[in-house]
């Protein structure tokens, strides 16, 4: 780890290989895409009628023609890997035991391609190996991909059809992990992150659209969830199903509150990158946020969600007052603390008003505890699992299918993501899985502290929105989730490419080299 140092990583005004235009190229491209898997597709559909298959395609054939005349090619390739892999649109090709599946989504078909092509020009480079932090990262992750594998043949569980599905599904991830590291590698992490805050946005206005519907607007194949309710709250006068359905595109409701997560810290620090105008758009979508997080009515969303808020709510008020001081003065901060506390009263007010919100047949509580036994006797079951089987584990998505044996009911996964990988490859899997999580996010934390102004607060909403991606996985059985998993390991890829576009000065623009 001691290559990570204030030294190596230099100043980001030496290091950056695109400058903001060229982030602005990628935000424009990723908003045509977006756009049109997003609002086009589903009104051309909904007013014509005409087969989803086909406006997919015709809105491919626009995008690619687009970026294509506009002579940004590479540009919107690698934007398009952040969009489309926020998107669940899939085709199943085997229908495996249990939950198990292999689909074909959208983002493998870009990903794959030019995952070959980026690895071949890095290759050409030559590059010097040495260990660092981003190296184990990529390594552990890649080992417990090939884990993962040999669990399939050597795993206790009952199908190894089902855990070399589940293995194929961590390649997937792989992949999209590289792939977004290589990009930023070339360009800078804003490049990625504003496809990533457009995509995630127009799945929060696709969420809020299927609200105002009261259920599904008609499109399984962009990702949409199936009309699941689970009761229902009132907001003034207006009574909300909740459930899975408003999901956006991602896949369902709980899913997409995994993005929006992910998606809340970073709309905050594009827009304090931007403008004050912009900052009031992020404060709408935030609480757009806060609104299907709620529709989706799970207390494990709620509990990260508050999480979230005090941990970089917090830094963000820190970082508001030294800016105020600095610019201003001492007593500059009287009007600014009236404002935040204003502000503060109007949320707390909104949120108390959402806890309070009932149903016509009684009241719904936000956070419930009668989940927590069975939870546990997952947990447990996770561990004895792995103390039976420490080598390889059950194989993936084999403990559904045996379930009833470890905890009394049948068809039920591990509600969280690590003990779930512990169950599934044994305790190798399990550490190299936790080694690849736990370096990407030291890298984060070095980037935070090798860095100044709006960089260092992209960093730290980096490392934010990752804490609250592993404390709601930790309580949800989100392993087979493709589209939550995804942006997760993208965001992972954004920051080792962050780290190696910051000290690597030997590295020539690809854009310009492909056409």
């Amino acid at each position: 780890m001691s290559e990570i140092t204030t030294e190596r990583f230099g100043t980001l005004d030496d290091t950056v290989l695109a400058d903001d235009s060229d982030a602005l190229t990628y935000a424009w491209t990723a908003a045509l895409l977006t756009a049109l898997l997003a609002v086009v597709v589903p009104v051309v559909g909904l007013a014509s009628d005409a087969p989803t298959p086909v406006l997919v395609g015709a809105a491919a054939v626009l995008y690619v023609a687009t970026i294509l005349a506009a002579g940004v090619t590479f540009e919107g390739v690698a934007a398009s890997v952040f969009v489309l892999g926020l998107f669940d649109i899939a085709v199943t090709v085997i229908d495996g035991p249990g939950i198990a599946t292999l689909d074909l989504v959208a983002v493998d078909v870009v990903a794959i391609p030019l995952g070959f092509v980026l690895v071949y020009d890095w290759l050409t480079e030559r590059p010097q190996l040495r260990p660092t932090v981003r190296g184990v990262a990529v390594a552990a992750f890649a080992g417990f991909v090939g884990w993962s594998f040999l669990a399939t043949f050597f795993g206790s569980g009952p199908s190894e059809l089902a855990a070399g599905l589940f293995a194929i599904e961590q390649l997937r991830y792989f992949v999209v992990f590289v792939v977004a590291a290589l990009i930023v590698r070339r360009t800078n992490p804003w490049c990625a992150i504003y496809p990533f805050v457009i995509a995630a946005l127009g799945n929060l206005l696709v969420s809020l659209a299927q609200i105002a519907n009261g259920g599904r607007l008609g499109f399984p194949l962009l990702g949409e969830p199936p009309d699941r309710y689970l009761g229902a709250f009132t907001l003034g006068a207006v009574e909300i199903p909740t459930g899975f359905y408003a999901g956006g595109f991602v896949g369902h409701g709980r899913e997409l509150a995994m993005v929006l997560f992910l998606f809340v810290p970073l709309v905050i620090a594009v827009a304090l990158r931007r403008s004050w105008g912009e900052l009031g758009l992020a404060g709408v979508a935030v609480a757009a946020s806060v609104f299907s997080i709620r529709v989706a009515d799970t207390d494990a969303g709620w509990a990260t969600l508050l999480l979230l808020g005090a941990v970089f709510g917090t830094y963000l008020l820190g970082v508001a007052f030294v800016r105020i001081r600095r610019r201003y003065s001492a007593l500059a901060l009287v009007p600014a603390a009236a404002t935040v506390v204003g502000f503060v009263y109007v949320l707390v007010r909104g949120v108390l008003a959402i806890l309070a919100s009932s149903a016509g047949d009684g009241n719904i509580l936000v956070f419930e505890t009668d989940t927590l036994a069975v939870r546990i006797d997952q947990y447990v079951a996770a561990v004895g699992i792995a103390l039976d089987q420490p080598l390889f584990g059950l194989g993936g998505e084999n403990f559904v299918l045996v379930s009833e044996r470890y905890v009394g009911q049948a068809d039920l996964g591990i509600h969280n993501t690590l003990l779930a990988n512990l169950a599934a490859t044994g305790f190798v899997g399990f550490g190299l899985y936790l080694l690849a999580i736990a370096a990407v996010f030291w890298v984060a934390l070095r980037l935070m502290l090798d860095t100044s102004g709006d960089e260092r607060v992209l960093w730290v909403a980096v490392a934010c929105a990752m804490c609250a991606y592993h404390a709601y996985s930790s309580w949800m059985w989100s392993y087979p989730w493709t589209v939550g998993n995804s942006a997760f390991w993208l965001l992972a890829g954004i920051v080792v490419g962050g780290a190696a576009s910051r000290w690597n000065d030997t590295v020539r623009p690809i854009s310009g080299r492909i056409v």
